[in-house]
């Protein structure tokens, strides 16, 4: 499996965004297609913030990376590992990780998983 495709964003603009996970997350699944390893969606983006949603399917992986600000990686369905210095993680769904800035960490499941990354940069 290869590749991966993004599916729109939401520019923060006005005071606030609402919107509803449960069908984001039945959105992404339904687009998944062969050879990706996964689909992602911008949610909203705002002053350094990014909320992505991230579908990943059975055996993919995000490889080992850091952010300039801090993260989480929630587990909205599936199973995933985050692996952190070595260490493994094992993060079933509910389960939120946090991560400080520049932490270097990759996501990978074997079964698959829907994600929600929160990414905080920093602003000049």
């Amino acid at each position: 499996m290869a590749g991966h495709t993004y599916l729109r964003t939401h520019d923060l603009s006005s005071e606030h965004l609402a919107l509803d996970l449960e069908a984001a997350v039945a959105e992404i699944h339904a687009q998944v297609r062969e050879p990706e390893d996964r689909r992602a969606v911008t949610l909203a983006r705002h002053d350094g913030l990014n909320i992505v949603l991230v579908h990943l399917r059975a055996g993919a992986a995000l490889d080992e990376h850091a952010a300039a600000g801090p993260v989480t990686v929630h587990v909205l369905d599936g199973h995933a590992q985050v692996t952190v210095g070595g260490e493994s993680v094992d993060a079933p769904t509910g389960w939120l990780v946090a991560l400080g800035a520049g932490v270097r960490h990759s996501v990978r499941t074997d079964e698959g998983a829907t994600i929600l990354l929160t990414v905080s940069q920093p602003q000049p």
